[in-house]
C-alpha cells in the first residue's frame, strides 16, 4: 500500500467508522444535542486517525487471521478474524478516550467505558465488514 493509498484508506474508513459508532454511543447515552454527537464524530475520528498513524493495526489484523487463525487471505474468515482484532484495538482506544472525556479520570471512568464497549465493538465490527470492500475498490482503483 503507497502512503497515497493509506492515507485515504485511513481518511474513509476513519469516518465512516467514527459515525457509525459515535450514533451507537450516542443512542446508548440516551441521546444526546446534535452539538454533542458532533464533538463525538470529530473525537472519534481525530483518535483513529492519530492511532492509524502510530500503531500498525493492519499488520496487527493480518497476523492474527493469517497466523493464529490459520484463514487464507481473501476469505470471508479471513475478513472478520483480520477486523475483528483491528476493531478490539481501536474501539479499545477511542472509546476508552472517549469515556475519559465524557466522565473524566475517576472512580466512574471503568464502569462508563465497560458499559459501552461491548456493542462498540460489534457495531464497529459490522461497519468494517460492510464497508470493506466499496473502501478497497475507491482506494486500488
Amino acid at each position: 500500500m503507497t502512503k497515497e493509498q493509506f492515507f485515504k484508506w485511513n481518511i474513509i474508513t476513519n469516518i465512516c467508522m467514527a459515525l457509525s459508532i459515535n450514533t451507537a454511543a450516542t443512542i446508548l447515552a440516551g441521546g444526546d444535542a446534535l452539538q454533542s454527537w458532533v464533538r463525538g464524530c470529530c473525537c472519534a475520528f481525530t483518535i483513529n486517525t492519530v492511532a492509524a498513524i502510530i500503531i500498525p493495526v493492519g499488520t496487527i489484523g493480518k497476523w492474527f487471521a493469517e497466523k493464529i487463525c490459520k484463514q487464507k487471505p481473501g476469505a470471508f474468515m479471513e475478513m472478520l478474524a483480520r477486523n475483528f482484532i483491528i476493531n478490539a484495538i481501536y474501539v479499545t482506544i477511542v472509546s476508552f478516550c472517549m469515556a475519559i472525556i465524557g466522565v473524566g479520570l475517576g472512580e466512574n471512568l471503568i464502569t462508563a467505558w465497560w458499559s459501552t464497549y461491548p456493542i462498540l465493538h460489534v457495531v464497529g465490527l459490522i461497519t468494517s465488514l460492510v464497508i470493506e470492500v466499496p473502501v478497497a475498490k475507491i482506494v486500488y482503483r
